[in-house]
């Protein structure tokens, strides 16, 4: 047993082969020449290694402060890094279609404040029409209410490839506070079937038209 000990401890203090990882990034038209492999950019787990820049994880942030529209935000002190770090040791929720995927899952303190709300179909109907910037345009219901605490993260990635000693090299997709699903119910993917499952977003009362 202490043997199986020592061995995982050398596992998991194992340094990262940057020169493979690089070669991993580099394998992938959308990073490459724009992502280096850097002790830096590196968050270790158990099995799986994922490589972002600060400034990714600034604009990850970003995208979820802005109070007055609808979304889930972010707490401004919160350590992005060492909560996905927290992640990347537990298992994952879903591994598919080259993706990794933590939904939901437990940080453990506050990361944040969920910004969509579950209601009936009819009541969500009679809300105010809100479309989401970005090329998608989305359009949502929003209505004037209280993001609740959450505790929930979920963070999905993309699997670049085996970095040779056991574990995965991962990059980011994306990350926000909270998970796929509220009262039992899953989200849609796709935010303009939000209304119809009953889903709707709340913003601060003076922001509401």
């Amino acid at each position: 047993m202490k043997l199986i000990l020592e061995s995982w401890k050398r596992f998991l203090n194992e340094e990262v082969d940057t020169s493979r990882a690089q070669q991993l990034i580099d394998a992938n038209p959308y990073l490459k020449g724009k992502l280096a492999a850097s002790p830096e950019n590196m968050i270790e787990g158990g099995k799986y290694v994922l490589v972002v820049s600060d400034e990714s994880l600034g604009h990850i942030k970003d995208r979820h402060q802005n109070v007055s529209a609808p979304g889930s935000l972010f707490d401004p002190g919160l350590d992005l890094r060492k909560t996905m770090q927290k992640l990347l040791s537990q298992d994952p929720d879903e591994v598919s279609g080259g993706k990794v995927k933590w939904l939901g899952a437990d940080a453990g303190a506050q990361v944040g404040k969920m910004g969509v709300k579950l209601a009936s179909p009819e009541q969500v109907a009679k809300m105010q029409d809100y479309k989401m910037p970005g090329g998608r345009e989305e359009v949502v219901k929003v209505t004037a209410g209280e993001r609740d605490p959450t505790s929930q993260i979920s963070l999905i990635t993309a699997e670049l490839g085996d970095l040779g000693d056991g574990r995965k090299l991962l990059s980011l997709i994306t990350a926000f506070p909270g998970g796929s699903e509220i009262g039992g119910k899953e989200m849609p993917f796709d935010r303009n079937e939000f209304a119809a499952a009953g889903f709707y977003f709340v913003i601060p009362k003076n922001n509401k038209e």
